[in-house]
């Protein structure tokens, strides 16, 4: 063990940091030893009659509930993880023992192995924490999902349909006279509802706001927040009340072309939430409307040209797309509902090009212009932020699958120039070679789905009918983020 750690009494800035960061490695190899020994202590114990799982409800788990004053059942839990752990997820387990990643993260590694082969779980764990714990649980958890599909995507497509076959509407009581309502759905049918549910929230925000302000509210008429809103919106949706507004929203999928051609599994990439099976994205794409990506083979097929059908600026699709979600180190807000920001400012001459614009949303946004963080763009599409403290904290993208990739659009318009009656009828060709699309550097593709008005075309992430408004759009002529809409631009909750 190191030695002893500082008096936090005597810490600056710097040292409270540096000193988190090395109680976290403390408690990780700790959590390492916790594991063993419990795993140990379930070889040492006879697994009971009848039960299939050493660790199940048997002689180990009973001591160590007895022992640590958990109930059985959760005692039961921590010595199936450590069982899993120590005997299926070595370099897992290694991970934990130097720090790189924490307790979190090794459960969300057992979890999502849980139904691969021995072989291809330690394929998945060895693909995943070469590139290290990632920048928060929920990226980490991303990169499993999408690793666990690559490696078994047959197996994901059956879990997938079972899956499906379990969603399901529950209520629960709530405490002072309120309650939940909570449905579980599949990501794509979650997405598209939250996104409408925000657009009709923010369309109907406030009648008396003039467009493009916002008014401050106090005393006990204080405007709803954003979530209330959306509840309201929910509410009236489902008793069938007029809302007075119509919208439109658009849910995005990036999948390789490849796999849409059935050549390749190659899972799609669902904004907001991740990876979902290829076939899913096959399926969706039968009533898709295309918008075609370039991407180069010599960037590792990066997008480097966004096509579409509907008036949008080029550059704002082109980056959205190619960034995916906000680039604060550990954020994974879609893209489309960040902000575009300068790296440099156009008031001190930075140019309004894709390499000085980074997708960043509203809090992280802010915190470039008033929290003392600044950021600089380095070779590729590395983005490193150094914070007050003077710390440096890279932002580096998940890198694009190997395979070629393109992009589709599902949408609640019928023009029939931009339905894609197959997904093999308009696989675009790759820019700057002449290759075949069937064989390498073929383009991205991304799918809309647009319940709402016909030929409305939201950019960022829904808005009012036939209204553009660019929500906390960066002012040319200042350094400081415009406040001239509602704070939470609202992306789902994944």
């Amino acid at each position: 063990m190191a030695g002893r750690l500082p008096v936090v009494a005597s810490c600056d800035s710097d040292g409270c940091l540096s000193l988190m960061a090395a109680v976290r490695r403390r408690i990780a190899g700790l959590e390492a030893v916790m594991l063993r020994a419990q795993a140990r202590l379930a070889a040492l114990r006879p697994t009971p009659p009848g039960e299939g799982n050493p660790a199940g409800p048997g002689w180990a788990a009973e001591e160590i509930a007895a022992e640590l004053a958990l109930s059985p059942a959760a005692a039961a839990a921590s010595v199936e993880l450590a069982v899993t752990v120590v005997d299926r997820l070595p370099a897992t387990l290694a991970a934990l023992e130097t720090g790189a990643i924490d307790l979190g993260r090794v459960r969300a590694v057992a979890e999502t192995t849980a139904a691969l082969s021995a072989d291809k779980a330690a394929a998945v764990e060895r693909k995943v924490l070469a590139r290290g714990g990632r920048g928060s649980p929920s990226l980490f958890r991303q990169a499993l999902r999408r690793a666990v599909l690559s490696a078994d995507p047959d197996g994901a497509r059956r879990r997938h349909a079972h899956a499906r076959k379990g969603r399901e509407v529950q209520l629960r009581p709530a405490e002072d006279g309120m309650a939940e309502l909570w449905a579980l759905l599949p990501a794509l049918d979650a997405q598209a509802a939250y996104q409408r549910l925000d657009a009709l929230a923010r369309a109907v925000a406030d009648p008396d706001e003039p467009p493009g302000m916002t008014i401050p509210h106090t005393g006990p008429d204080e405007r709803p927040s954003m979530d209330a809103r959306r509840a309201d919106a929910l509410v009236d949706l489902l008793l069938g009340r007029d809302r007075g507004a119509e919208v439109s929203v658009e849910v995005g999928i990036l999948v390789s072309a490849a796999t849409l051609a059935a050549v390749s599994d190659t899972p799609g990439e669902l904004a907001g939430y991740g990876p979902i099976p290829a076939e899913t994205v096959r399926e969706l794409a039968r009533e898709a409307t295309w918008r075609r990506i370039f991407t180069d083979p010599a960037q590792g097929d990066r997008p480097i040209e966004v096509g579409r059908r509907f008036p949008a600026p080029g550059l704002a699709r082109l980056l959205r797309t190619r960034q995916r979600t906000c680039r604060f180190p550990g954020c994974r807000k879609p893209a489309q509902f960040c902000d575009l920001d300068h790296i440099q400012p156009h008031s001190a001459g930075g140019p309004t090009s894709e390499e000085n614009l980074l997708t960043l949303c509203r809090r992280h946004h802010r915190a470039k212009h008033e929290g003392g963080w600044t950021v600089q763009r380095t070779d590729g599409d590395t983005a490193m932020w150094t914070s007050p403290t003077g710390r440096v904290y890279p932002s580096i993208p998940e890198p694009w699958d190997v395979e070629p990739a393109g992009l589709i659009t599902r949408r609640s318009d019928n023009d029939p120039v931009s339905q894609a009656g197959s997904p093999r009828a308009d696989i675009p060709r790759t820019r700057n070679t002449g290759t075949d699309a069937s064989t390498a550097g073929i383009s991205r593709t991304s799918a809309s789905a647009a319940p709402g008005a016909p030929g409305t075309d939201t950019y960022s992430g829904g808005g009012t009918h036939g209204v553009r408004k660019r929500a906390g759009a960066h002012g040319p002529d200042t350094d400081r983020t415009r406040r001239d809409s509602v704070l939470d631009l609202g992306s789902p909750p994944f």
